[in-house]
């Protein structure tokens, strides 16, 4: 429940700290500057740590005295950066109908720059807005826009990419379509990783998106791996600059209060005591909202110890702050467990209140989620309507000729009549013939797809063939070897001092962990003793220890129901492309990530390499090797690098159905 009501907070942590452009201007930008009198680097600076001040309030009241300072200068940008920053704060608050007031004021002003990253930001802050009051259908409108503008803008443009990823994860989690929004912040995550900025913003940027992650779990009841992600959010906030203190605290109250609430719920209450008060040191004052659960939290927990002179008077201030912040769904939570005080003392009056009361707007909640659930639906369909844009207009065409039709039909009875028996002739020939290329294609495919099957099945074969001679024979052998030096040493116990005896031992030793290792590669034994995610996870960490290239394996949906050949599939595609990073990419950081979505199941590879150019490079073994396995499973792969930007490969298969394995 607490990560729910905290989620549009964390989610916009990014979007609010990349209200002002760091690092270096571009054209553009220069070129805007110099048509002002004024110091606009002076200014830029002024309206940068005005917006991380530590109070609030103050915080707005200078970035207020920015904004019309910049606009009196002439300086656009200026104004648009101080307006989003002051639309930000209002945000943090709470205060919604304030934030979407400023970012609307920053808009014209970012137009006016001629900066389309600067219109692009303030869209995307109406989306987050809208999403956070369940506007969801202006919400992925505006995130639309905002992805519009970004096709038009410099790619090395991560900030503002970073930020639309960011919402449009949280604007599908109040979508409840969970897939698209670990997705989204997966990508958000790819684009940070590859960011060239600073230590401070890398960090800022990052921490909103393991938050997220975490709140993915949690949702999900998978509580280990949100207390993993959250510990992280703490680690890498660490790092900050001083100057980034209120930055820091607000992501430091957030993480330390889900963990409260986690470790409450596992009902490990000491912990959840232990980080619940750290939350209320940090937020007191600043973060009503961490406070408000943090209470809850805390409630629970003396109940549990029968410290319930303390759990009543804390569920009371919590309940009071939940009546001031309008939150229902804690609200509602709070009355229960102020029942169920009430019925351990035996105030079964008092208990009987609480419970009506709970019940009485529960009712209340029913009604306002089915009236959300349809809104839901209307965004969805409305998201459904954007995407489909050519299509709809092709339909409006249609129904257009059709009334022309309609309304002509008296007059041409008899030649319509006629021509339709000719076209339905013309139609009956033209669809024989098609059916006929239509099979023979078919057919030609299926003959394709077969083929490449066997080659593949062929290569499987030999690998196993050669992994079993390595593993049986001359493993066997180094075996036998090494027994034999062995027996010398105990009849000669003087071999034991002999370097050179020793050194020979040692030789037979990694001789026979690399036969092992080649066999075990050439034959994956580890795909019948784990699950196929367990597999590559520990593959990726034996490259990770063996080279130095650091991999960042991510998985998500249920791999269990995959079919052997299926898994050894696409084993052998994640080894295939990690080995050619390793030989060609001189990269320092990978991204590998399976994600199964409904029937299809897709591969993205990533790296930070040196790229190439793929309309120069011609494929070498290991590509010609990865799009034959592709196309043997009727899959599409996708290969996107340039020259110092690393390198992206796309996979997407179909899952063969369940009890239908693949042909092999």
């Amino acid at each position: 429940m607490l990560h729910k009501i905290l989620s549009s907070f964390t989610c916009f942590a990014l979007s609010c700290l990349l209200v002002v452009v760091t690092g270096k201007n571009s054209y553009a930008q220069e070129k805007h500057q110099a048509k002002t009198n004024v110091d606009t680097v002076a200014l830029d600076l002024s309206i940068k740590s005005a917006a991380y001040i530590t109070n609030p309030d103050t915080a707005i009241q200078q970035l207020k005295q920015l904004g019309q300072k910049s606009i009196d200068a002439g300086y656009f940008l200026g104004a648009a950066r101080a307006f989003r920053a002051a639309g930000g704060r209002y945000f943090d608050l709470g205060n919604y109908e304030d934030a979407l007031v400023y970012y609307k004021k920053s808009l014209p002003f970012a137009e006016k720059t001629g900066l389309k990253d600067q219109a692009a930001r303030c869209h995307n802050c109406f989306a987050l807005v809208y999403a956070t009051q369940g506007n969801y259908t202006e919400a992925s409108e505006e995130c639309f826009k905002a992805l519009d503008i970004l096709k038009t803008i410099d790619t090395s443009d991560y900030e503002t990419g970073i930020s639309i990823y960011t919402n449009l994860a949280y604007l599908y989690e109040c979508l409840g379509q969970a897939g698209k929004r670990i997705y989204y912040l997966t990508q958000a995550e790819i684009l940070i990783r590859k960011w060239n900025t600073s230590p401070d913003m890398m960090i800022r940027s990052l921490a909103p998106i393991l938050a997220g992650k975490a709140n993915y779990f949690s949702d999900n009841q998978m509580s280990d791996s949100a207390i993993k992600y959250y510990k992280e959010v703490l680690n890498v906030i660490k790092g900050l600059g001083a100057d980034k203190e209120s930055v820091r605290l607000y992501h430091e109250a957030n993480a330390l209060v889900n963990l409260g609430e986690i470790y409450g719920r596992n009902c490990d209450w000491e912990k959840s005591v232990s980080y619940s008060n750290k939350a209320i040191a940090i937020a007191r004052g600043k973060y009503p909202d961490v406070v408000e659960c943090a209470y809850y939290n805390l409630g629970q927990a003396f109940r549990y110890f029968k410290k319930y002179r303390e759990a009543e008077d804390i569920f009371l201030q919590a309940l009071k702050m939940s009546n001031a912040l309008q939150h229902k769904a804690l609200l509602t939570a709070g009355y229960g467990y102020l029942a169920d005080v009430y019925r351990d003392t035996r105030q079964y009056e008092k208990a009987l209140d609480y419970t009506d009361s709970m019940i009485a707007l529960k009712d209340t909640l029913v009604t306002a989620e089915k009236i959300k659930n349809i809104r839901q639906e209307d965004a969805k369909y409305h998201i459904a309507e954007k995407d489909g844009q050519i299509a709809r207009n092709e339909l409006l065409i249609a129904r257009q000729k059709d009334k022309i039709a309609r309304k002509n039909l008296w007059i041409g009875l008899i030649s319509a009549s006629v021509l339709l028996l000719m076209a339905l002739s013309g139609a009956l020939y033209r669809n024989s013939k098609l059916k006929q290329a239509g099979i023979i294609r078919s057919l030609k495919q299926e003959n394709k797809i077969s083929i490449l099957k066997g080659v593949v099945q062929g290569e499987e074969n030999e690998r196993i063939r050669l992994a079993r001679e390595l593993h049986d024979g001359i493993g066997g052998m180094l075996s036998a070897t090494k027994m034999r030096f062995m027996a010398l040493r105990h009849d000669n116990e003087d071999l034991v001092r002999s370097p050179r005896y020793l050194e020979a031992m040692g030789l037979l030793d990694i001789m026979g962990d690399e036969i092992r290792k080649t066999s075990h590669n050439l034959m994956p034994e580890v795909l019948l003793k784990q699950n196929l995610t367990e597999a590559l996870r520990t593959y990726c960490n034996n490259i990770q220890a063996g080279t130095g290239l650091q991999i960042n394996f991510q998985s998500f949906g249920d791999f269990s129901n995959l079919s052997n050949d299926f898994k050894l599939n696409i084993y052998r595609i994640v080894q295939e492309l990690l080995k050619n990073i390793q030989q060609h990419a001189n990269a320092t950081y990978a991204v590998v990530q399976l994600m199964i979505l409904e029937a299809y199941l897709t591969v993205s590879v990533e790296d930070n390499g040196k790229g190439f150019n793929t309309d120069e490079t011609k494929d070498g073994i290991g590509l010609h090797n990865l799009k034959t396995r592709v196309l043997s499973l009727d899959g599409h792969y996708t290969l996107k690098s340039e020259q110092g930007k690393g390198t992206t490969v796309y996979i997407e298969l179909g899952i063969p159905i369940a009890g239908k394995p693949m042909d092999t």
